[in-house]
């Protein structure tokens, strides 16, 4: 078969990137249990110089749901904002098979709330929150951050019942958004079919979430709870992408501006970028993502 002809590969076929060397934080609490289960961990890197109270981002590694870990080098994407002032969390959640929707985001959740908990011993401000997340973690954090305070999707069993979940910006990089569109509406927007039940994305779907229908690929799908209270988007995608295709992002930004308005959202696309680019991770990305945030928090 061509290499044109080859099919997409799915998430599950990628595997897990290497591990971030967290040596290169010299002030940093790592391996820091932040809830009631053994897989609850999180890795905190504060700025060198500075005795705060630090803005927060919170990041969520990928990994189709299954596999990574919060050292996956993807971490690369946000840790250079420690050298603008920035803190940066990496945390640990519950992975499939042996966690089910929306066990993971309760996970997020709880992470959430211990560090706005816990705020003043970390230095960090807690009014300055922002949740980033690539792929699986892009889905992560936009349905941490569309559902704040959601009874149904806090999990405070798991610890810190009563501090609020709210994050004040969401990140999402090359995130499945719209699992429930229907065809129509998805060759709207892409040249792609939308995923079936016998495709790679189709199986990764049924295989995470046990979705067969169109109401619960509707109940797993972050445009599902997009409402006018939703904190500010920053959306990345690459046009090249064939295992989560950039519509996602535009199909979403459109819902968004629909509902709260065009400046609610902020949508970047980029030519040759696939799936999990190298490009994600360089400065230069951080960077986007850093004036992103000082139009939100510093004008």
């Amino acid at each position: 078969m061509d290499k044109e002809q080859m099919p997409p590969k799915s998430v599950m076929e990628i595997g897990p990137p290497p591990d971030f060397d967290t040596s290169r934080s010299k002030r940093c609490f790592l391996d820091v249990s932040f809830g009631a289960l053994p897989e609850h961990k999180l890795d905190l890197y504060l700025p060198e110089e500075g005795e705060g109270p630090f803005p927060l981002i919170i990041y969520v590694h990928g990994g189709g749901w299954s596999f990574g870990t919060k050292r996956a080098c993807a971490l690369d994407a946000v840790f250079d904002a420690t050298m603008s002032g920035w803190a940066v969390s990496s945390v640990d959640y519950r992975l499939v098979p042996g966690a089910q929707f929306p066990e993971f985001i309760y996970d997020v959740k709880t992470a959430v709330r211990f560090l706005r908990a816990c705020a003043e011993m970390y230095k960090l401000d807690p009014e300055r929150f922002v949740i980033v997340g690539d792929s699986a973690g892009a889905h992560i954090a936009m349905m941490t951050g569309f559902t704040a305070n959601h009874p149904e999707y806090e999990g405070e069993h798991l610890g810190w019942a009563g501090v609020s979940s709210e994050v004040q910006a969401v990140c999402a990089m090359y995130g499945p958004a719209v699992l429930d569109a229907d065809e129509s509406a998805w060759r709207r927007e892409s040249n792609l079919p939308p995923p079936r039940f016998d495709s790679g994305r189709g199986l990764v779907y049924e295989r995470i979430f046990g979705a067969r229908t169109k109401a619960l690929l509707r109940m797993i799908s972050p445009i599902s709870y997009v409402h006018k209270d939703i904190p500010p988007l920053f959306l990345q995608h690459g046009r090249e992408d064939s295992i989560v295709p950039y519509q996602h992002s535009v199909m979403l930004a459109k819902r968004v501006a629909e509902v709260c308005g065009e400046d609610r959202c902020t949508l970047r696309l980029y030519e040759g970028r696939g799936h999990a680019d190298a490009a994600f991770t360089q400065p230069g990305n951080c960077a986007e993502l850093l004036e992103f945030l000082d139009g939100l928090f510093y004008e």
